[in-house]
């Protein structure tokens, strides 16, 4: 990691720190790990890190990678980490087809694998809003349970 980025990301979490809102996340912790356990997610940390880096930064973790940075790294599908070991797709457009999910004018939808392994990225995807909306599916988008 270049200075300036490892000072600004160390900024930024002294930022959090400091907030009243870092307390409430920190609080959510156990909520959202017993969701993930209710709709059967295996990474349960990971999946609390990404909604609280959601939630406080508005931002997937820096473990996430959309499609053209994986294809840049030599990804052609499938599980990504034979090609970048500890990365996960994510951050891609995810369109609403069949409006499954809320709408509302400029919303954008992206999505985010959970739970991908070496084989293959498998059914289950975090989808997450502009506008601070999170929902799962473990089912490849034919059911949606939004985060609490």
């Amino acid at each position: 990691m270049r200075p300036i980025a490892l000072l600004r990301s160390a900024f930024i979490v002294l930022l959090l720190l400091g907030s009243p809102g870092f307390a409430q996340l920190a609080g959510d912790a156990p909520a959202t790990a017993a969701f993930a356990e209710r709709v059967g997610l295996r990474d349960v940390t990971g999946f609390v890190e990404t909604v609280q880096s959601l939630r406080s930064t508005g931002h997937l973790p820096p473990r996430y990678a959309t499609k053209d940075e994986a294809r840049a790294h030599g990804w052609r599908g499938g599980g990504l980490c034979g090609v970048w070991p500890g990365h996960l797709i994510g951050g891609d457009h995810f369109n609403n087809f069949g409006h499954q999910l809320p709408g509302a004018p400029g919303q954008v939808y992206r999505e985010a694998d959970l739970d991908a392994d070496c084989r293959g990225r498998g059914p289950k995807r975090l989808i997450f809003s502009n506008d601070g909306l999170i929902f799962v599916t473990v089912d490849h988008y034919n059911s949606f349970t939004q985060v609490p």
